[in-house]
């Protein structure tokens, strides 16, 4: 192996690869343990894997090549993860029910498998995800918004409190359509 990593710090392409093979079930392993999801765990490790080729040459200590690489692998990991919470997280920050509400007893309208945000925001217009996406997930302030849209404070509120009152609407439509399937 060691000899491996050496050909590979050198720009040898094929000894990387053969390098790659031999800790690809390791990497496998590490990525799953956080993610638990093959897609992502298989993204986090490409992108290591391009990390780790266009760093190489600055390993100082190639017997310490697969711990480096390990690191690597679980900051991608990481970064992924915090991507899916803070995507959970939005969607559920945008579902919620306000206190005041007397249609249902819940605060939250259940969406089947937490939809993937992306697909959620696909249905609304440009200047509705603007301001969820930086509000929910960018975490600015109202004034912050109003400033990098160049529209007032209280437009930004409006638009944040009508969009969420329309994706209530249409997700709550969708679960009373799905019960009634059922």
């Amino acid at each position: 192996m060691n000899e491996l990593i050496l050909r590979s710090i050198k720009g040898d392409k094929e000894a990387y690869s053969e390098l790659i093979k031999l800790i690809q079930n390791d990497l496998f392993k590490v990525a799953q343990a956080r993610l638990e999801n093959v897609d992502d765990s298989n993204d986090a490790i490409q992108e290591t894997l391009v990390i780790a080729y266009n760093s190489l040459k600055k390993l100082k200590q190639p017997e310490f090549f697969k711990t480096w690489i390990i690191k690597i692998l679980i900051n991608e990991c990481n970064k992924i993860y915090r991507n899916n919470q803070r995507r959970i997280n939005i969607l559920d920050k945008l579902t919620k029910k306000d206190i005041k509400n007397e249609y249902e007893d819940d605060k939250v309208i259940d969406i089947d498998n937490k939809m993937e945000l992306d697909n959620i925001l696909k249905g609304l217009n440009y200047n509705e995800k603007i301001c969820l996406v930086l509000f929910y997930g960018s975490k600015y302030s109202l004034d912050e918004i109003s400033e990098i849209l160049n529209v007032k404070k209280e437009t930004v509120k409006t638009r944040i409190k009508r969009t969420k009152q329309k994706l209530r609407k249409v997700y709550g439509e969708r679960r009373d359509n799905e019960s009634a399937t059922k």
